[in-house]
Parts: structure tokens; sequence; C-alpha cells
């Protein structure tokens, strides 16, 4: 039989809302007996390593932090382990809190109103029955631990299963270190996953058991966080986790086959709706998927992408069970609409049968940026996996929700530009020029640049050509200033562009004049190691 210590005992429901003013030193001290006690002859009575539970409304006429005071030094003289002042917290007084750091016995207060409805008796009579009998503080909620998790088919529901046995905070977290479920109020998710088995960490502060959950094509790591425990609570932990392991497998293997069904029905339905922005008319089967997904196509569309904030397509960038996680924290804040997984991200849109106004984007952008603060805070230390938000404008009907979802890309990568994790911007809010400037300097516009410019970047006088190439878009297209900022001929100009024209393989044209330009612009910006626009970029440039 495992020893139970003062801090187990803190852990059990009854001590709910309890203080520890005095002699924290000594909660670790095993504890053996308790008694209630109203008179310092009833104090005598007790064996040594017992609780004394002292009820301050039956002290009668003696002075409540005169009588404490005189209790707490009697108890540590019969060895005693823990005083539990039940009732009125100032009737324990500073020179009492003082003598019981001093002697490193606790001093505990448990006023009535702080939990649930119970007496300095009951009190008593629970701290005997688990200092006598140690493996009833959690027997039987192990006992029927099994059968309520085999019942258990959401996470929620195991998660409150597990807590609830141990008087703790639970949570789910992924290898990559961000919490899907539950949550931890000071340990970190790192703290969880860096442990390969089983295990009971003691902090400054609180106590964390954590499990991995093997099974998954991705490991999973159960965790508890709990004020207090000792090594009942251990013993308890670890067989709470590990008869909670099979019941979490068998979720999270349930709820990806259902992810990964959803993800494909939900991806080759986005393909179609973005196709109506060329359609005169809502093809019957699109209608029919969209309901079925609980979309709404008709009215106002308002167009949402997330992305990462560092620009980077990571390995779990099409993990369904991101988007499951995501989806699940946009609605507990209200946004209660399918999220779709997208090459860069996550795009969806909420829609209203009337004109959103600017009370109501405001309250989407709140919302939106609340989604992505719980989302990076729940990430911990795993800065890559942060993410930033745009959002379009409203626009009307099935055939405007594309226009709307580029125009959230878009707000999407002027957020990834501003350098903050869980950032969002509103396409309304953007100028022109930085609109552009951010199409231009984002990874994946460059990595596309590459590709328009081709030959051009590999030619011998590759770097002369491109020069030229930029003065003279720069320049809306005139050989004659190109020539003049150059210091060239114009004769010279003309077969540079003739030449550059050879190596992209078609002219320059109205066609893809702006696109050429943004590429040239894209390279050089980051050649130079710059974020911001060239000095010599004019909208104008691309109008002339």
């Amino acid at each position: 039989m495992t020893a139970i210590t003062a801090r187990d005992l803190l852990n059990d429901p009854i001590f709910t809302g309890y203080q520890v003013l005095g002699g924290a030193d000594g909660l670790d001290h095993v504890v053996r007996d308790a008694a209630l006690v109203h008179t310092e002859a009833d104090l005598s009575q007790l064996p040594p390593a017992a609780v004394a539970i002292i009820d301050i409304n039956d002290s009668g006429g003696v002075s409540s932090q005169h009588l404490i005071e005189s209790f707490c030094r009697r108890l540590y003289q019969l060895g005693g382990r823990m005083l539990v002042v039940v009732g009125r917290l100032e009737a324990v007084s500073l020179a009492t809190i003082r003598l019981a750091n001093r002697l490193a016995l606790p001093v505990v207060a448990l006023q009535l109103a702080a939990g649930p409805v119970r007496s300095a008796p009951a009190v008593a009579a629970r701290v005997l029955a688990m200092t006598h009998n140690p493996d009833i503080v959690y027997a039987r909620a192990l006992r029927t631990a099994a059968p309520k998790l085999a019942r258990a088919d959401t996470i929620d529901s195991i998660l409150h299963i597990v807590g609830g046995i141990l008087n703790a905070k639970a949570a789910l977290v992924t290898a990559e270190g961000t919490i899907i479920a539950g949550q931890l109020h000071r340990a970190r998710p790192t703290d969880v996953t860096r442990h390969p088995a089983a295990v009971v960490e003691r902090v400054s502060g609180y106590i964390l058991a954590s499990c991995p959950v093997f099974g998954t094509d991705h490991t999973l790591w159960l965790a508890c966080e709990a004020s207090e425990g000792g090594p009942v609570w251990d013993e308890a932990a670890r067989a709470t986790l590990q008869t909670a392991v099979p019941a979490v497998a068998g979720w999270f293997t349930r709820e990806r086959l259902r992810a990964e069904r959803d993800s494909r029905r939900l991806h080759s339905l986005l393909a179609e709706i973005l196709q109506l922005d060329r359609a005169r008319r809502v093809p019957e089967h699109v209608a029919s998927q969209a309901a079925t997904a609980g979309i709404t196509l008709d009215g106002w569309h308002v167009g949402i992408h997330v992305t990462w904030h560092d620009g980077r397509i990571h390995k779990n960038a099409d993990d369904v069970s991101t988007a499951t996680h995501l989806e699940h924290i946009l609605t507990t804040q209200g946004i209660k609409v399918p999220v779709f997984t997208r090459a860069d991200g996550w795009s969806l849109w909420v829609t209203s049968p009337a004109k959103p106004d600017s009370t109501g984007i405001h309250q989407l952008l709140t919302r939106l940026r609340q989604s992505l603060t719980i989302y990076n805070t729940r990430s911990g230390d795993s800065d890559q996996l942060l993410m930033v938000g745009g959002v379009g404008q409203p626009a009307i009907g099935p055939s405007a929700i594309a226009s709307s979802l580029t125009q959230a890309h878009q707000a999407a990568i002027a957020a990834r530009s501003t350098g903050q994790p869980g950032a969002v911007e509103y396409i309304v809010d953007l100028g022109p020029e930085r609109l552009l400037a951010n199409w231009y300097t984002d990874p994946a516009f460059r990595a596309n640049a590459r590709q328009i410019l081709g030959k051009l970047l590999t030619a011998p006088d590759s770097e002369e050509l491109r020069e030229t190439l930029l003065v003279y878009l720069n320049t809306g297209s005139s050989a004659i200033k190109t020539a003049q900022r150059l210091a060239l001929h114009r004769n010279t100009v003309s077969k540079r562009i003739t030449a550059i024209e050879e190596l992209l393989g078609e002219p320059l044209s109205e066609r893809n004049r702006m696109v050429v330009h943004l590429a040239c612009l894209a390279l050089k910006t980051e050649n130079s190691g710059r974020e911001r626009p060239p000095s010599e970029f004019q909208m104008t440039s691309f109008l002339s």
C-alpha cells in the first residue's frame, strides 16, 4: 500500500479552494491518521503523523488567532503533519504563519464558501478514510474509468474523465508541440513531448504527468497537470493515463479517417465552387454537395485565408488534423464553417443574408485574431507553426466566393509581411502599393519569378540584360528613356530588348509586361535583402 502525503490529501475534491498559508515545505511528509479537534485535550490524543482539523466557528470565547497558534505549536510537538483550519481565513495570524514556516508544518485554510458544500466533520471523515486506506483515493474512480472511456466518443469527454479522476487539467498534445484538445494551465507542450514513456514530473507550483499515445501514424501525448499530488497521485496518474491511451488512439483513428474523407470531399467541392465565377448558374450537383457540407452559396460571402507566418510550406501543411484543430478553435470563437485545406494554408468563408456592415467586419476580424492567438499559444515553442490570416471584401452570390477568397489570400500575404504571428489584415485596409509589394516579396511568387524569367537568369550577360529590362519597364517601355538613364545608344537598348525577348520566349506585350516587371522586382528585392519596394518602383509603370 502506497503511503499518502499531505500533498495527496490536498488534491482531493474535498479541499477545493484551499490555501496553504504556511509550512509548505512539509507537504511531502507521510500522513497516517486524522481527527477533528476542538480543544488541546483532543489534540493530545492524536497519534504521530496525523492531521488535525479544527472548525474555527466552534472555538467558543477563546481568541481564534491565539487558539490556532497554540494548536500549531502543540501539533508539531506531537509529531503532527498538517493543521487544517475550516472557517475564517483571518483567524490565522501572521505569527502563526511564521511559526508554521519555521516548523515546516503546513497550515491550510479551507473556507466553506470557496468550494462544494462541506463541514469540518465531513473534511475530517474524508481525510481519516484516505489516511487509513490510501488506495481508496483513486481506486473507485479508476474502477469506473475503463467502462466510461470505452463509451467516450469524443476527445473532450475522454479528457473530462481523465481530469475528473485526477482533479487536474488534461490535454492532448501533438509531436509538433500543439495542444489539439483540452488545456494545460502552466506546463508547456514541449514539457510533455520530450518524454518517450509515461512519466510524472514535479515542477515549481504544479505536477505534470504525460504518456505517449502510440498506434497512430504520428505520436500524440496525453497529459494532465495538477496543483498538488504525492506518491498516490503519481501512481493514479500513470494508471489513469495508460487506461485512457487506447481510448485516445481509437478516437484519433476514427477522427482521422473521418477528416480525410471530409477533406477529399471538401477539396473536390472547393474546386467546383472556385469555378463558379465563370458559370451562369450553380450546377445541381454542386448545390447538393454544398448543402450536405453545411455551406450556403447564396447571400453575402466574406473570404478568409490562414497561412504560416514565415511563408514556408511545412510538412504538416496538408495534415487534416491541423485543419480539424483549426476548425475546432474557429468554432469556439463563433466562426462555424468548414475549413478547406489548400497548398499554402486554409481557406473558409462566412455567409450572411445581408451585406455585413463595418461592425460585422470588425467582429469577424476580432474573432479570427482571437482564434489565431489561441492556436499560436497552443503551439508553444514551435515558432515555425504559428499562423496569420487575411480577410476579403464582402461579395454577393456563389460566383463571388472565389474573388473574396483571392482577396483574403492577398491580405494574408500582407499579414505575413508584418512579421507578427497572429496578425490579421483586411483587404480594404491595404493600399495598392502594399499589395503589389507583398506579391513580389512573397517566397512563392519569388519562386514563380525564376520560372517567368527562365533562361534570362542563366545568360552570360544576365545581370546587364536584367538591369536594362527593369529600367525599360520602369520607364513605360521607352527605349529612348532607357538609353538616357543607362547612358547607352538607343540601338544598343533595342538589341538588348530583342535578346531578352528571345530568352523569355515571347515579346514584351501588354499581356505579360506587368508579370515580367513584378518578377524582375521580386528577384532584385531578394538579392538586395530588402523587403520594401525599390525606390524606382512606381505603380504608374504598370499603367503606362
